[in-house]
């Protein structure tokens, strides 16, 4: 099985991440850098934020970076969000769970169904990795967004 799989290049794992959830080059560098710098505009954020900070503005709905380049894409998805201070219980998936956003204080990557099983697919990985299951995010130190789409 060939699964899409993004290599890290310089500090874009939000944009890899993002392209490997999906499946497929979604969005190139520079149309990344543009969605994020219209992003901090429209947030009245420092110019860079979104694409270069360790935590990113995140409201627990789709008004994050992820959301807004997704919208701007013409997905039509909800996102569920888990904390990343507290230990949690991430709901199981769904066949409408696209995967799931990983960020930790210095990367962010993917976890995506395939077949109805979960790979890790990191761009600072070699290849994508298959998990038995997910419960590697059940823990503190890791924030989890869950990409639900709607048809």
């Amino acid at each position: 099985m060939n699964i899409y799989h993004e290599r890290q290049v310089r500090s874009y794992c939000r944009c890899h991440a993002l392209n490997n959830l999906i499946g497929r080059k979604l969005i190139t560098l520079p149309e990344f850098n543009k969605y994020c710098d219209e992003f901090d505009v429209i947030n009245k954020f420092e110019r860079g934020s979104s694409k270069n900070k360790c935590f990113f503005y995140n409201n627990g709905l789709i008004d994050n970076i992820f959301g807004y380049i997704l919208s701007q894409k013409k997905f039509h998805i909800t996102m569920e969000h888990y904390d990343f201070y507290k230990s949690k219980r991430i709901k199981t998936h769904t066949s409408t769970t696209l995967g799931y956003i990983v960020y930790n204080t210095r990367h962010t990557y993917c976890i995506r169904y395939i077949n109805n099983i979960p790979y890790l697919i990191d761009s600072m990985r070699s290849k994508p990795q298959k998990l038995p299951n997910i419960n590697v995010l059940n823990r503190k130190g890791v924030g989890v967004i869950a990409i639900i789409r709607h048809n």
